[in-house]
């Protein structure tokens, strides 16, 4: 147990700790504070109003958090509230990387407004995406909500912040058949990706969760289905049926060892007698970077612009067009909720055109048959 070289404080398992003896009780708090000479004045005064509590005959307060602790604790929570959703987890864990490495000398109970304003431009400093810092902000969000709850934090330092929309991250645009083709078509350079966009044009896959960790096993082709049992939620876990393009796609990746349907093949620099020498190997299944990059490429070369995720809006849209039963379309995209569901289906000029010339042919005929 290190001294801090004050009387009453110690290092305890990295983080500040003060012990007293007050009224014929023993006294032992952890401050939170990871155990530097920077935070050893907080400390002090921490204890001293600690003292001056208790003098006073006050209840114990809950003691105050690191902004560190608390996302530690936050993402605890977030692993297990989450676990049928791991996908919203990373996000989270992703999320609290940066806002730790901005924050992580703060107690959560100092943070203000203006500090948030101050990380959002930070981030903007480094370039991203508008879409990433809406997803930062939100996950701050859920950990300010976490920590109000823990009575860690009695106000919301997101008050007044504006978050950035989401209209630019929207990936609701629906591809019609001649940019299909275009796509496709340069798309037919890179294996990998083509074949990912088949799949999600034709089964209306997601392309990390569903599309590249496919296994070999999970499909059946004397069947003619696949079965996703590592969905994203418990309604994604679903067999779906295959097209015959989407037949063809699988039949040309059922061969070889690996046990994914999308292998990750990279070069490795290797060891033997003595000699080095790049081999090839084969690690796991591809990651979305490896197919993010190539369609990237394709949408330079077509003047086309739109993100992958569009692939599966259209094929949600298109489904819902030829059976216009909006359960059987959650079903095959593996939504739960029909609310989720409803941002698949985009109706176009065209489909408003069809339904007024429906409805009119139904009051003539009303008309007709009233007469």
């Amino acid at each position: 147990m290190a001294k801090s070289g004050v009387r009453g404080i110690e290092n305890h398992k990295g983080k500040w700790r003060f012990r007293f003896r007050l009224r014929g009780r023993q006294v032992s708090v952890s401050t939170g504070l990871k155990a530097t000479e920077r935070n050893l004045r907080v400390a002090v005064r921490q204890m001293e109003e600690h003292r001056e509590r208790i003098l006073r005959r006050e209840p114990d307060p809950v003691p105050p958090r690191s902004f560190e602790e608390a996302v530690e604790n936050f993402l605890a929570w977030s692993k297990a509230e989450h676990r049928e959703k791991p996908n919203t987890w990373r996000r989270h864990k992703t999320s609290m990387a940066s806002l730790q490495e901005f924050l992580e000398r703060r107690m959560i109970d100092e943070i203000t407004p203006g500090d948030m304003e101050g990380y959002k431009t930070c981030r903007r400093q480094n370039d991203i995406k508008e879409v990433t810092l809406r997803h930062d902000l939100h996950a701050a969000s859920q950990l300010f909500q976490f920590a109000r709850k823990h009575q860690w934090l009695n106000h919301d330092p997101l008050v007044g912040v504006k978050i950035p929309s989401d209209q630019d991250a929207r990936n609701d645009y629906v591809l019609n058949d001649d940019h299909e083709q275009i796509y496709l078509q340069a798309a037919a350079k890179h294996d990998n990706l083509y074949d990912l966009a088949i799949l999600m044009l034709q089964q209306g896959m997601r392309p990390s969760a569903e599309v590249l960790q496919l296994q070999k096993d999970e499909v059946d082709l004397d069947a003619g289905t696949l079965r996703i049992t590592h969905g994203k939620s418990r309604a994604s876990q679903r067999t779906l049926h295959l097209t015959g393009d989407s037949m063809k796609v699988l039949g040309r990746r059922m061969v070889g060892e690996s046990l994914w349907v999308f292998p990750s093949r990279r070069k490795v620099w290797h060891r033997r007698k003595r000699e080095f020498y790049w081999k090839t190997v084969t690690a796991k299944h591809l990651t979305y970077s490896g197919v993010r990059h190539p369609h990237e490429q394709v949408l330079k070369e077509t003047g086309l612009c739109f993100g992958l995720y569009s692939l599966r809006h259209t094929f949600g849209t298109r489904l819902w067009r030829r059976t216009k039963d909006i359960y059987i379309v959650a079903k095959i995209l593996g939504h739960a909720d029909l609310k989720t569901v409803m941002r698949y289906v985009h109706a176009s000029p065209d489909d408003e055109r069809e339904a007024m010339r429906q409805f009119e042919a139904a009051q003539i005929k009303r008309a007709e048959v009233v007469q």
